[in-house]
């Protein structure tokens, strides 16, 4: 039997002190007439549902049917992942590795100690490991679209090129065989990756990386549109040296070291609960009054995760701690059993799922003065789900302005992007599956799969093998590309008409407020081709002409996944960068409409 309990666990939660807020708040959240204590804990039978296995880890193991089940799913379970870190810290360091081996390697050459074939052991033998770390970081920065994307693919071509010259060299000198095996080896993996098979020719300079320049791109030919771009200070927008942190050379560090280097105090945080009648689920509202008060004045923002998240993400209290300076309020729906939330039935969180959203904003707005705005702030899985909600709402859409922050359009291409699936991947694949696939709903899935499928999940090693299980055959989508169809924006245009002159009518043309996606070309989790094209009608300018104007794009060649850090000492800055945009575009959205009426 599981630990976990409802009884346990609302016996663990204590309401929040509306009582200490001020008048304002207080009237603030009466308008929004939530409750307090979470339904389930005031009738915990409410909770049970015959036929619903208990929430919690799994208890059983009957898909692992033989020995070789047993050890082909730890392997799977176990070798990716560190494979994935061991290349992950090797790309990370490439750029200093490369020309830190080509100096050193030049100086063994130069070197007297070099001439001298009996010379010390350990000496070779630390030339040898310089030269294959030399040669696998230049390997790396020569065909890494990160790295190429960043400096050019010439820069990496050129430090393999001395690479190859100075290995042959000391493999000359020192008669190892080995570094002339290595060297070969190191050349024609170098060929094979640059080789598109597709098109029959290498790569050229330009090839699969994006084609056209970063910055805001919005229909100039709207009025309103304009009136946005002009109350948005273009340099609050630019995301480029010396403002962005020099040292991190690309998405790989911008993406993993803020989260390491980074830290935000959490907010004082006014928990509420809002019922979803749809399933007799439950969803909590985390709202964070500036100094206990709630300023009509300011937009009231609703902010959505990302995966795995809540609103104890970092990223989240940096953008709450900021807006509270602007005295405004900030309220974080929590997915529906993400952090510690329960769920009573079958309808687990996925990520087609926008309902729960439009519920959420429709409850908010009850506390809305006339002409104050409420906007939608969406990271990562977030930023996935707000413009599909928007889209999908059309006229009907709760909220008045919407930023999609390192999320998706359309996330179909996110099955082709095998560079996360290697790299960055593995490690959140595992971290799902155990925290909460497995770990909190392990006998709710085991119930709704077959013995393969869950062979299957648990060896899975990316996240669209995960979704393949815990999400399309849980939830009963046709397949992957249905599924994450239906969580896209662009996700109802077929693929195959995305490259057509005339634009296919899909509901990203139902947009009706304006709506801004922010994405970096490097983010090494959710590819640029997810929100934008070298061509056809995903193109920034095709893009942004649908939609009456309403859809605007900041692409930046720099900032990784829900990174962008700032300075010689980013963690002095946290996210600064991303927060501010995504807060100044809806003041400037605030002030245009203004200026309208």
């Amino acid at each position: 039997m599981s630990d976990w309990s409802i009884e346990t666990w609302c016996a663990s939660q204590q309401p929040s002190d509306i009582g200490s807020l001020d008048a304002s708040a207080q009237s603030f959240l009466g308008q929004l007439n939530l409750d307090a204590i979470h339904p389930f804990c005031k009738d915990t039978s409410f909770y049970y549902v015959e036929g619903v296995p208990p929430q919690g880890p799994l208890l059983s193991h009957e898909h692992l049917e033989t020995t070789l089940d047993v050890a082909l799913t730890t392997f799977f379970r176990v070798c990716p992942p560190l494979l994935a870190m061991v290349e992950l810290w090797l790309r990370l360091f490439a750029f200093v590795c490369a020309p830190l081996g080509l100096a050193r390697l030049s100086w063994e050459i130069l070197g007297e100690k070099t001439s001298k074939q009996d010379g010390p052991r350990h000496i070779r033998v630390a030339t040898l490991l310089v030269a294959l770390l030399t040669l696998a970081s230049s390997v790396v920065l020569t065909t890494d679209d990160l790295y190429r994307l960043e400096f050019e693919t010439y820069y990496g071509l050129n430090m393999l090129i001395l690479s190859v010259i100075l290995v042959i060299r000391l493999a000359v000198m020192y008669r190892r065989r080995l570094l002339v095996i290595a060297t070969l080896g190191s050349v024609a993996l170098t060929m094979y990756m640059l080789f598109d098979a597709t098109q029959g020719t290498f790569m050229t300079l330009h090839h699969a990386l994006p084609q056209f320049n970063e910055g805001l791109y919005y229909d100039e030919s709207n009025t309103f549109a304009q009136r946005v771009q002009e109350n948005w200070l273009e340099a609050t927008r630019s995301y480029l040296p010396p403002k962005a942190t020099v040292w991190m050379p690309t998405g790989d560090s911008r993406t993993g070291l803020p989260f390491l280097l980074n830290h935000v105090d959490s907010p004082s945080w006014t928990r509420v609960w809002l019922s979803i009648s749809d399933d007799d689920e439950v969803v909590a509202i985390d709202i964070h009054f500036p100094n206990g008060r709630h300023d009509t004045i300011q937009p009231l923002f609703l902010v959505l995760h990302g995966l795995n998240g809540g609103s104890q993400e970092e990223y989240v209290k940096d953008f709450t701690h900021r807006q509270a300076m602007e005295n405004a309020t900030v309220a974080v729906m929590v997915a529906r059993g993400l952090m510690d939330l329960p769920v009573r039935g079958m309808n687990l969180f996925h990520g087609a799922r926008w309902t729960d959203v439009h519920v959420a904003a429709t409850a908010l707005r009850k506390g809305l003065v006339e002409k104050q705005l409420l906007a939608g702030v969406g990271y990562s899985m977030g930023g996935i789900i707000l413009p599909n909600y928007v889209a999908r709402s059309g006229a009907d859409c709760a909220l008045d302005v919407a930023v999609s922050v390192s999320g998706g359009l359309d996330m179909r291409y996110e099955t082709n992007f095998s560079r996360a699936q290697r790299l960055w991947q593995p490690i959140l694949t595992q971290e799902l599956r155990e925290k909460f696939v497995v770990g909190k709903w392990g006998e709710r899935t085991k119930a709704r799969l077959t013995t393969q499928q869950m062979k299957y999940m648990m060896r899975a090693y990316h996240i669209s093998e995960i979704d393949e299980t815990a999400v399309v055959a849980y939830n009963g989508f046709r397949n992957l590309d249905h599924y994450y169809s239906e969580m896209s924006a662009f996700g109802d245009i077929p693929a195959k008409s995305h490259n057509a002159s005339v634009a296919t009518v899909g509901r990203i043309d139902g947009v009706s407020i304006p709506l801004l996606v922010i994405h970096a070309l490097d983010d090494p989790l959710i590819t640029w081709q997810t929100v934008a094209s070298n061509y056809g009608q995903l193109h920034p300018k095709a893009l942004t002409a649908r939609a009456h104007g309403n859809i605007f794009l900041l692409l930046t060649k720099r900032g990784g996944h829900v990174g962008w850090p700032m300075g010689s000492f980013p963690w002095v800055h946290n996210w600064k960068w991303m927060n501010d945009n995504a807060a100044s575009f809806v003041y400037a959205v605030q002030q245009a409409k203004e200026e309208v009426d």
